[in-house]
């Protein structure tokens, strides 16, 4: 029984120092996505820039293709076993409230891969760089 609850803190102790890993400020340097009509686009092709901004319990994220604004969202995540999902509180791109985002997600050193599926295709994947 001592084994089984030592593991059990370890795991959490474990997501624990991972979802800390998370807490920072961090820009987008790479990815793509599959829009409404199902294309793949790559975001250099956007001149897409982007921060993102991880506290405790809340993320933030303002999104900018070229000069101009392209989206924003912010709202509470949940990190557990290499899953990071948001879901959202407040949002410029016509989603629902309390509407979640799933991600496979990984950190190695400066760099925080995400990768979101939907029905076995992916639908998006992100590389973010630390910046603070």
């Amino acid at each position: 029984m001592k084994r089984l609850i030592t593991a059990v803190l370890l795991s959490l102790m474990s997501s624990v120092s991972v979802a800390k890993e998370l807490v920072g400020v961090w820009e987008l340097v790479s990815g793509n996505y599959v829009d409404g009509s199902g294309t793949l686009v790559d975001y250099k092709d956007l001149d897409m820039q982007a921060l993102k901004v991880i506290s405790d319990s809340h993320f933030s994220f303002t999104s900018m293709k070229g000069g101009d604004f392209w989206a924003s969202g912010t709202g509470t995540y949940e990190f557990t076993e290499g899953k990071y999902t948001e879901t959202l509180r407040y949002n410029s791109f016509g989603q629902a409230t309390g509407a979640q985002f799933a991600f496979t997600t990984k950190i190695e050193d400066s760099l925080w891969y995400n990768e979101r599926w939907e029905d076995g295709k992916r639908m998006e994947y992100e590389v973010w760089q630390r910046v603070e």
